[in-house]
Parts: structure tokens; C-alpha cells; sequence
């Protein structure tokens, strides 16, 4: 009988258990990484990395470097834990790391304890994808860094506290309170690719394999963990020293000090010159200056007094000691002679000694120590403004300012555009440095004027100076800024034509050129990507406009093989993940290239994915989903008109006119084109606004005069307002034109109207032949004919049955005076019909010419 019940649901002892992934678990769980359903962690193939199982190791492969990515375990969170983990990174040649994620909210809120391939640990906290970092690259305690061997990794997380164990050494600890709970994973980055890599269909640039994972998550054994490694005697002085240097290094000197001060609180311990210099350091980037000076004090009394020679000179500048510090600095000089930071103290201490003149000489040497740092030389250039040398100072500001636009140093650069443009305001060189530094901090409008004043001025200078080729090739970006590529054009081929050698050059020119004409085929643009790919094959720009000319073209296989080499030097940025989805789109996977483009605000900052799933969305005629896209794309980027555009475009298919007039006229509020005037035109038209819509094309041909398509347009308006005449001209001025495929079947199309609203058929009842003949009434006067018309002119139509005839088929039906028959009644035909006459009368025109000028014609003329 108990067999009868096992079956029923209250018998059944192992249930399924219902799990819910935002409980707080307490529990003891290891990975089983022997089978694939056992591990928690979900295992996907995704774009930019890919998990699976292997030897009994959980493997996180990464396809491309600039990438951080991880696989979830999303079954439980957890508050406070021991997680313990062994981690091994295959770089392949390359730079990347491998680690713990924990506590995690979401894919883009977490905390990161990474391992790097170089032997280095660092801790972050990843708010919405911005990493914050709690702790920079610091050495793994121990004497081996070889972290293609197993790395032993420990996590032990009581509140806000966090203690990292590393090798079985006390590594770092933090307090936090930023999450208090979450999920785990696994996770790694690739930050730079080696020569190695493992080819596939997607070739992966790093490997990160998690040998073990466990996590222990029950109180009492969390705390006894706990209390074991938080006793002083588990943090070594190695540890902290090193903790010291890297919180130093990320500007953290409190930090840093705090880590010394655990150190030396050690009963009979006694800090070495490098503790006490980088004390003396913290102390001085927080301006605690008597505490820096015992430091540097008791160094300098040391053996090792050399350590901190020139941070005394630092310090007797931070404390205004200048009568000190030009003493000490030149003591130092004959030992410190190639010093550039004693050199530029020693300037500082003449300086604010207001000894100009040799502060000039120590800054000038300081330059001639570094020539590629601006800050010498602009300081050289202070002092000798000072001192009323002008045309030195001059000097020294252009070479300052040289070197500042080089390392893109825009602020220091607009600091000496003052000083120059006051010193020599007809210095060629100095607008064009001076446009260059508007450009760099996006100021067109003063860019464009003092581009002009440096090319005026250079003309005008008698020693003949070559023109500039960075100056002509931003002339052609200004261009292109104002949406004038056409212009722009010319520019970029002169500045390639004055100096070749930069991809950046060449880049411009074939972008431009792709942009104006679409034509994948053009040899000079592919020319043109040829080059600055061989100039540059890092550039992942480059390759990615590569493969929007790939993807034109219709060479899905060459666009993959360029979108890879971007995303392995851009990382997964948006202008990647559109390509990526016109790729996977043209391959005929619509679902996949949608799903790349969904991304949130923050992933999309400039909506171009959103615009994109809108565009391709339209191409599969799903208008409402398109439009939502569009929508979302201008909530982004509100002013950005070709958002708009597709919008309106959208909202037109959608039959929502209304809107679409609204967005247009606010397109062209901003930038009036012929293209905005036509859709402008189409929807009042759809809205039997003619008299709008006329003066919309109008008004795009006053801007475009050879416009066929605002032509055409126009002529439809024409069209459908009955106005035939003036159809008539538009059909006659097309006529004239160089009329491609595309524009010949719209004028044909157009013209068929015209005829069929226009012309009537009449037909011979005897044979094949028809004329086509004006609708409308056309005053013919009386035509008296001296010989019989040729056999394809119309003879008359018939009084009685109204049949009409060809003069070959009546010419064998007439009367005793020759005048033509009805076949079938026998009445005389009657050219009765306007346009029939018409016909004759052009004949007749043309036939006898003389004719027409003399009189009434001989009485055995007919008519």
C-alpha cells in the first residue's frame, strides 16, 4: 500500500528546491569544476569573452585587450564571507590580470580584487562601470611572482571590513561600506595583447583559469577566519611598506603615513632611509613641513644621506626657504650637474629672490636638460619678459608652446597665447599656434579666424616661410565641424600633398570622401585607408573605418577581420558595437545585432548605438519599434540633427505627419538644406498644403538650383494642383539634364502623369494605328490641303458611327470628289476633332512652309 502514496507530493523527501537569488545565504559551498552543471557560475560565449570547462578549471578567455569581463554566479548574495580561490593567468605574451568579483549588485556595481600577470594586486569598487580604486597596483607579498603558477587568493569580508590574504600572507585590508552585500564571480582583464593567441573564429588574446572556489558564508566561521587574520602579528612590515608606497603613489598620503606609523609602533623597530624618505614625502604632500624635515633631518645624519638630497631641496621650496635653497641647490650642483628638478628649483629660489636675470640662465639650463618639457622654457620665458627682453621671451614662449600642443597640454598652452599674441601680434606663427590651441579646447569660431590671420600674415612674410601642413589639414576639420566636406576636401589633399607622412592625414581624407560620395569602390579612398593602416596598423579607428567601407562594399569577411583589430585596440566602445551589429545584421542575424546595440545611458553616451537600432529597425519596416529607438537616441543627444532626421524620416513611414512637420521645422530651424525643404514639402503635400509644399522646393532650389530630386518633387506638387503648364516646363527643363537611372525613371514616371492627364488616345477602327492627342481644346483654324497626307496621319471620323480612320486605311473609301469615306456607313470623315486637326495642321506646317504665307489657295484644292 505504501507504494500506492510514494508517489503523491507531501511523500517526497528531496523536493525541488525553490532558490531565490536575492536571499542572503548562509552556507559552506565549492565549485565542483568537473561538471559544467555544477559550478554556479554561468558559463556563455559572448563577443567579447567566453567560459567554459577545462582540465577540471573554470577558464575565462578574453577575444580582445582594452576588455574587462566576468563570469557570474548569480544563485545567491552573500553579506559577510571567506571566499578562498586559486587563480592562474595565461597572458600570452601579453599584459592582463584575473581575479574575484564580490559583492555584486549588478554587472556594473561591484567590488574587484584583480591579480595581474606582472606579479601585482589591486582592489576597486565599480560604481555603474566608473572603477574607483581602493587600492593601486601593489607587489604580491612573497618572493615569487610568476602568476602563470597557482596564485592562492583569500577574501574575508565582516562588515565593512575587508582583509586580503594572498599566497598565505596578509596582503592588504580596507574598510568600505559602499555594498554590503551581493553575488560572486570570476573575472579578468586584458589590458594589452601579446604575440600569442589561440586562433578561432574569435581569437582569444589572455586566459584566466580558476583551478578551486569555495565560500564560506555561516557566522561563527566567518568570525573565526576573522579574528585569525586580524591580529597585528599576521600583517607583516613587508606588506605594509608596500601598502605605504602604493597608497603614496595614488596621492593618498594620509593613507601611506598611516601604514609607516603600524610599522614602526613595533616594539624596538627601527625605519630605514627609504621609510623615512617616503614619510618625508606624505609629509610634504600634506604641508605637515617640521614633521618632513626631522624625516629628511635624520636621513641626511645617515649613511644613506644621498636619498634624500634633492627632497631637501624640495622641501626648503615648499617652505619659502629661498636664501636656503639657492645656497643648498648650488652646493649640490657639481654632484647634481644634469638634474633638471634641481636646475628648475634653483630658478625658482633666484626667482622669488627677484634676481630675474639668473633665474632666466637656471631655467634655460633647466630646458637644455629636457626637450620635450614646456615648462622650462616658459619659465625661462617669464623671467626674460620681465627683464624687457622681449624677443627672447618670445622665443622661449613659441618653443613652451610648441611643446605644450605636442603632449596636448591645452591649459599650459592657453597660458602663454596671452603673452604671445601681446609680444608679436604679427607673428604668423604665433595665430597659428594660437588657432591651434582654440581648436584643441573646441573653440571654432576663433580657431577659423586666427587660422586665417596665420595664413594672411605668412603671405606677407619676407623670409618666405613654407605653409604649415597641421595648419591646412585643421583648416579641412573646421570645415567639416561647419558640415562643408566638399570644401573641406581640398584642404586634406593639400595638407597630404605638403607632408604624407601621417596616418592621421590620410584617415581624414578617406573618411571624408566616404562621408561625401558612399561609394565603397572609390580607389582613392581605399588608397588612402591602404596607407594610414600601414602607417598605423595599432590605430583602431582606422581599421574600424575600414570596416564600414568592407561593410558598404558588401565584404562581410574583410569587415571582420578589421572590427576585430579595432576592438582589440578600442575595446568594446560604441562605434565598435554598431559595426559589430551591421556585421552580425548583413549576415542575416537581425536578433543578434539588436541585442549588441541594447545598452544603457552610460554605455551609449552619445546614442549612436540607440540611432543605429533605429536605422536597421526601419529596414525591417518595424516603424513603432524604430521609432522608440529614435526617441531614445535624441533623449541623449537632443540637438544632434541626423537623430532627427531619421526620426522624422520614421515618423513619416508611420503616416504621424503632424510630428513629423514639427521635428523638420525644428531641423531646419538649426540647419537649412535642400534634403530638410524636400521632407518638409513631402509632408505638407501628404497634408494638401501645396501652396507650403511648392514654396518649400522653392526655396531648397533657390539653394540648390540643379537639384533633380527638389525638381522632380516640385513637379509632382504641379501634378497633383492640376497646374499643367507649369508641369509641362519642370518635364522640359529635365529633359535637358544628365539624367542618371534613378533620375530618369522618376522623370518618366512623371511625365506618363502628365500624358495621362493631358493627352487622349484616338485609334484607327481599321487598323493598329493611334494618336495621342490634347485633352484640352485647341483653336485650329480651317486647313486646305493640295495634296493627300501621308498614310499615318488621321483622314476624319465618321459623322454617323464615329469611327475614325488612318489616311492608309481610308484612302481606298472616297467620293467622286476624292474626299474620304466610312468604311462601314459611307459618310463622308470630318476632321471634327481639335487635336486630329492639330496633327494636320503641324504636318501641313512643316510639309508646305511656303504655302502658308500666300493666300486663299485654287478652287480644286480640298479641305
Amino acid at each position: 500500500m505504501l507504494n500506492v502514496f510514494k508517489n503523491l507530493p507531501f511523500f517526497k523527501k528531496h523536493q525541488e528546491e525553490i532558490i531565490d537569488p536575492d536571499e542572503i545565504i548562509a552556507e559552506k559551498w565549492e565549485a565542483d569544476f568537473t561538471n559544467p552543471d555544477q559550478t554556479r557560475f554561468e558559463l556563455r560565449d559572448m563577443p567579447s569573452h567566453t567560459g567554459f570547462i577545462e582540465d577540471k578549471s573554470l577558464v575565462l578567455a578574453l577575444k580582445r585587450q582594452n576588455c574587462l569581463a566576468w563570469i557570474e554566479n548569480p544563485l545567491y548574495r552573500y553579506g559577510d564571507f571567506v571566499i578562498q580561490a586559486v587563480l592562474r593567468i595565461d597572458a600570452l605574451g601579453g599584459y592582463a590580470a584575473a581575479g574575484i568579483s564580490f559583492r555584486m549588485v549588478d554587472e556594473v556595481t561591484n567590488y574587484i580584487l584583480l591579480i595581474s600577470s606582472k606579479g601585482y594586486f589591486r582592489i576597486d569598487v565599480l560604481r555603474n562601470r566608473n572603477p574607483l580604486p581602493m587600492l593601486g597596483w601593489t607587489e604580491i607579498p612573497g618572493d615569487h611572482r610568476d602568476t602563470e603558477k597557482p596564485v592562492q587568493v583569500k577574501i574575508i569580508a565582516s562588515g565593512n571590513h575587508f582583509i586580503f590574504v594572498i599566497n598565505g600572507q596578509w596582503a592588504a585590508e580596507m574598510y568600505d561600506d559602499t555594498l554590503p552585500e551581493g553575488q560572486v564571480g570570476f573575472v579578468s582583464a586584458s589590458y594589452l595583447a601579446g604575440p600569442e593567441k589561440i586562433d578561432g573564429e574569435h581569437p582569444q588574446v589572455s586566459r584566466a583559469y580558476l583551478d578551486s572556489f569555495s565560500i564560506e558564508s555561516r557566522i561563527l566561521e566567518v568570525e573565526a577566519v576573522y579574528e585569525e587574520w586580524n591580529h597585528d602579528e599576521k600583517k607583516s612590515s613587508a606588506s605594509r611598506r608596500r601598502l605605504a608606497e602604493t597608497y603614496f603613489a595614488m596621492g593618498q598620503a594620509d593613507d601611506s603615513l598611516t601604514q609607516l606609523k603600524y610599522i614602526w609602533d613595533k616594539k624596538d623597530y627601527s625605519p630605514g632611509s627609504g621609510e623615512l624618505l617616503l614619510a618625508a614625502k606624505a609629509s610634504m604632500m600634506l604641508m605637515n613641513l617640521d614633521d618632513a624635515e626631522i624625516y629628511l633631518n635624520t636621513i641626511l645624519d645617515s649613511p644613506d644621506s644621498d636619498a634624500a638630497d634633492l627632497e631637501k631641496a624640495r622641501f626648503l621650496y615648499l617652505a619659502e626657504r629661498y636664501q636656503d635653497l639657492r645656497k643648498y641647490a648650488l652646493g649640490l650642483l657639481e654632484k647634481y650637474s644634469e638634474d633638471l628638478t634641481l636646475r628648475t628649483l634653483l630658478g625658482h629660489a633666484y626667482w622669488n629672490l627677484k634676481d630675474f636675470s639668473a633665474a632666466a640662465a637656471a631655467y634655460d639650463q633647466a630646458a637644455a636638460l629636457d626637450q620635450g618639457n614646456g615648462i622650462p622654457a616658459k619659465n625661462a620665458a617669464n623671467a626674460y619678459d620681465i627683464l624687457g627682453e622681449e624677443s627672447k621671451a618670445l622665443e622661449r614662449y613659441l618653443k613652451a608652446g610648441r611643446h605644450f600642443l605636442k603632449n596636448n597640454n591645452y591649459n599650459d598652452l592657453g597660458s602663454v597665447i596671452p603673452r604671445l599674441l601681446y609680444l608679436d601680434p604679427r607673428n604668423w606663427e604665433v595665430h597659428a599656434l594660437t588657432g591651434k590651441w582654440a581648436f584643441g579646447v573646441e573653440d571654432w569660431q576663433k580657431a577659423g579666424y586666427e587660422f586665417g590671420e596665420a595664413e594672411r600674415l605668412r603671405l606677407q612674410d619676407n623670409t618666405n616661410p613654407p605653409e604649415d601642413p597641421a595648419l591646412v589639414f585643421l583648416q579641412g576639420l573646421l570645415l567639416i565641424q561647419k558640415g562643408k566636406r566638399q570644401e573641406a576636401l581640398a584642404f586634406l589633399e593639400k595638407a597630404l600633398a605638403l607632408d604624407d607622412g601621417h596616418s592621421i592625414f590620410h584617415f581624414k581624407l578617406a573618411e571624408t570622401r566616404f562621408l561625401l560620395y558612399g561609394d565603397p569602390r572609390d580607389d582613392e579612398m581605399k588608397k588612402h585607408i591602404a596607407i594610414a593602416l600601414q602607417q598605423d596598423p595599432d590605430d583602431g579607428w582606422i581599421a574600424n573605418m575600414a570596416a564600414q567601407v568592407a561593410l558598404a562594399g558588401g565584404d562581410l569577411e574583410s569587415a571582420a577581420v578589421h572590427l576585430l583589430k579595432a576592438a582589440e585596440s578600442l575595446g568594446e566602445v560604441p562605434a565598435i558595437r554598431v559595426n559589430r551589429a551591421v556585421l552580425a545584421f548583413l549576415k542575416g542575424s537581425a536578433d543578434e545585432a539588436l541585442e549588441l546595440l541594447e545598452a544603457n545611458r552610460s554605455e551609449d553616451p552619445e546614442g549612436i548605438m540607440a540611432n543605429c537600432a533605429g536605422n536597421l529597425l526601419v529596414r525591417l519596416t518595424r516603424y513603432e519599434d524604430a521609432e522608440a529607438y529614435y526617441r531614445k537616441a535624441l533623449s541623449i543627444a537632443p540637438d544632434n540633427l541626423e537623430y532627427m532626421l531619421n526620426h522624422a524620416s520614421c515618423l513619416i513611414e508611420m503616416g504621424l505627419y503632424g510630428e513629423a512637420d514639427a521635428l523638420l521645422a525644428r531641423i531646419h530651424s538649426i540647419s537649412p538644406t535642400p534634403d530638410v525643404l524636400e521632407l518638409i514639402a513631402f509632408v505638407a503635400a501628404q497634408k494638401a498644403e501645396y501652396p507650403r509644399a511648392e514654396a518649400a522646393l522653392q526655396a531648397a532650389l533657390e539653394m540648390a538650383p540643379g537639384n533633380i530630386s527638389a525638381i522632380v518633387s516640385l513637379g509632382w506638387i504641379y501634378a497633383n494642383t492640376f497646374r499643367w503648364k507649369e508641369l509641362e516646363e519642370i518635364l522640359n527643363s529635365l529633359d535637358s539634364m544628365d539624367l542618371n537611372d534613378d533620375s530618369r525613371k522618376q522623370y518618366l514616371e512623371l511625365k506618363e502623369q502628365f500624358e495621362q492627364a493631358t493627352l487622349k488616345t484616338i485609334s484607327c477602327a481599321a487598323c493598329d494605328r493611334k494618336w495621342r492627342v490634347s485633352k484640352n481644346y485647341i483653336d485650329v483654324p480651317p486647313i486646305r490641303l493640295f495634296s493627300e497626307p501621308p498614310d499615318d496621319l488621321p483622314a476624319g471620323t465618321c459623322p454617323e458611327c464615329g469611327k475614325t480612320y488612318c489616311v492608309g486605311c481610308a484612302k481606298n473609301s472616297i467620293d467622286e470628289d476624292g474626299r474620304f469615306l466610312c468604311r462601314d456607313c459611307g459618310k463622308n470623315l470630318k476632321l471634327t476633332d481639335p487635336g486630329l486637326k492639330k496633327i494636320i495642321s503641324d504636318w501641313a506646317s512643316r510639309a508646305f512652309p511656303e504655302k502658308k504665307k500666300k493666300g486663299r489657295p485654287k478652287k480644286d484644292s480640298r479641305e
